[in-house]
């Protein structure tokens, strides 16, 4: 227990310590409408999931009809960074204001209780 009231006192003293605990409590951003910022993320990361399942489908299924292994082998890592690229984009948009809201929350709430 000690180490996290350590911890809790050297958060305390830095910038973003005192700036959590002087914010005001609540997490106002949940309560506001979502921008369009925010739907496009989550379309991205819907449509990285639905792409990226039907992409290793058509080409595990091209690859079996051809009877060439390469195509999966070099198309499947393609698709998948591809599909990867879309999803960090996508929460990227949807989440950017969501997070740092959430970390200076829970940042002050554990100052709180250790500090």
């Amino acid at each position: 227990m000690s180490l996290l009231r350590y911890f809790a006192r050297r958060l305390a003293q830095t910038k973003f310590g005192q700036k959590s605990l002087t914010k005001p409590d609540g997490l106002a951003i949940l309560k506001q409408q979502p921008c369009m910022r925010v739907y496009v993320g989550l379309v991205l990361m819907a449509m990285s999931y639905l792409i990226g399942l039907s992409a290793l489908a058509f080409l595990s299924y091209l690859s079996v009809k051809l009877s060439k292994p390469i195509t999966i082998a070099v198309g499947g890592p393609v698709a998948f960074l591809l599909v990867h690229i879309m999803f960090g984009v996508g929460v990227y948009l949807a989440g950017q204001n969501y997070a740092s809201e959430v970390l200076q929350w829970a940042t002050k709430r554990f100052l709180q209780k250790y500090g």
